[in-house]
């Protein structure tokens, strides 16, 4: 009897919901694995100028300038039998194991730029634009999958939670095995071990993948989805950049990436002349690895806190505190000059951290919910696709801000121990105060947005209703 009562009162059975937020082991294991080591590899290992690095990473956000919408687009529109048939599960389908191998070939161009600059440029451009499209072609789907699958609050509450525990877990593996398996990620006689660390990531993802896809994926059938009135690819992306509450949350949620896209890039140059100290030996890419990931271990605390916050406040309300709580404990960082110190601001970093991406989420679905009411149609591929697009200029901005620092001195010399004049202040800054000032920008855009608790509540009441008289 007591089984039947704690089994009622879950919206989301767990063997589901567990399968469903394993898919976040996929993407942050692709995604942050990629951010991690990628700046890292073609830097130190492969002797890129980071002028060039700059302007290749900008000629990629341009690029996914038309990957991320097109391809949400043309998911909306995805009618199939292919690939277990439906909407967003072929694509999954589709991604699985290119997703996997590909991790293995972002550390492949076989030659430095020294030897072949040419060949380098290209190889590199030519990689990360197709790692994000295959990358997108699965994330996307499944990130669209969360509005779709759960409608209610309640069930958006407990997958929610599920998936940012399973992103944790994906953030550590992403961020650790490398780092265990590499060593210095800046020593460019490492080649062979960033090698290894990406066929090991791919198998991660590999079955991570499988299992997402296999038990935690549910689509309505496709004689129902084909009944379904839809838009063109074009003009669904057009309608979607037009639904001004979305670009208003979306320049939030730029703000909170851009963090996101520098503290991978940044910290072990930043742990490397700032923290470093002699008792770490000569393995100090470890200690820099374990500060993102004690933010990340901590991010879980975050998301505990956070989602009691949404559950009595909203999750307009709740966003806003941890913004609020996130830029107080990162200014701190520009006072530090002690590892354990850091340490512990960072694991503050962390709670704050862990409200971005449940508060994220939870927005573009009830954004979602309130186009349905309007258009009758869901375009959650749509929405996603072009806040992928939109964020992803925040890697542009994390590039620039890393280029602003480090390209007025000796520091784009190869080596990190020729190195004489190192910007202090530069580096600091980078872990504080820029990420504290666009976190203000972030505040400002969330203040505007108008979908808070009440009108929340409303799209709930409605979608309850239609339900019954379904």
């Amino acid at each position: 009897m007591e089984q039947e009562k704690s089994k009622s009162k879950r919206a989301v059975p767990l063997k589901f919901n567990l399968a469903f937020a394993t898919g976040e082991i996929t993407d942050a294991v692709a995604y942050q694995g990629f951010s991690f080591l990628i700046f890292n590899f073609y830097y130190f290992v492969v002797d890129m100028d980071i002028f060039y690095i700059t302007l290749l990473y900008a000629l990629w956000s341009i690029y996914n300038a038309f990957n991320d919408p097109i391809l949400g687009g043309i998911s909306d529109k995805t009618r199939t039998k292919r690939f277990g048939g439906g909407r967003r599960r072929p694509w999954m389908i589709a991604a699985w194991v290119p997703l996997s191998i590909i991790m293995f070939f972002l550390f492949t161009p076989f030659t430095t730029y020294a030897q072949n600059p040419v060949w380098v440029s290209i190889y590199f451009f030519v990689i990360i634009c197709l790692f994000d499209t295959i990358y997108t072609a699965f994330s996307l789907n499944r990130t669209s999958l969360y509005p779709e699958m759960f409608r209610t609050n309640k069930e958006r509450e407990e997958a929610g939670a599920g998936r940012r525990i399973m992103m944790i877990l994906g953030l550590v593996l992403a961020m650790g095995l490398p780092t265990f398996i590499v060593g210095d990620l800046s020593d460019s006689n490492n080649l062979y071990k960033y090698w290894i660390a990406g066929a090991v990531l791919g198998v991660i993802i590999f079955i991570t993948a499988w299992i997402n896809i296999k038990w935690g994926v549910k689509e309505p059938p496709l004689e129902e989805l084909e009944t379904r009135e839809t838009t063109g690819v074009f003009k669904s992306i057009w309608i979607t950049l037009k639904n001004w509450r979305f670009v208003i949350f979306v320049l939030c949620s730029m703000m909170n990436w851009y963090v996101f896209a520098l503290f991978p890039m940044v910290m072990n140059i930043y742990h490397k002349f700032i923290l470093e100290q002699p008792w770490m030996g000569d393995n100090t890419s470890i200690f820099a690895a374990l500060l993102l990931l004690v933010a990340f271990l901590f991010s879980g605390l975050g998301v505990i806190i956070w989602s009691k916050v949404d559950n009595k406040l909203g999750s307009k309300v709740g966003f806003l505190l941890s913004q609020i709580f996130w830029i107080v404990v990162l200014i701190p960082m520009f006072f530090v000059n002690n590892y354990f110190v850091a340490l512990g601001i960072m694991a503050l970093n962390g709670i704050g951290l862990g409200g971005s991406p449940y508060f994220i989420d939870r927005h573009i679905s009830n954004i979602a919910d309130d186009d349905e009411l309007k258009t009758g149609q869901r375009r959650e591929a749509s929405f996603f696709g072009v806040h992928a697009l939109i964020i992803r200029l925040s890697s542009i901005l994390a590039i620039i801000s890393m280029f602003i620092i480090l390209a007025g001195t000796d520091y784009n010399i190869f080596s990190a121990a020729d190195v004489n004049n190192p910007p202090i202040t530069g580096l600091k800054s980078l872990v504080s105060w820029f990420p504290a000032g666009a976190l203000i920008l972030g505040v400002i855009f969330l203040l505007i947005y108008p979908l808070n608790r009440k009108k929340v509540n409303v799209l709930q009441d409605i979608y309850k209703e239609n339900k019954k008289l379904d």
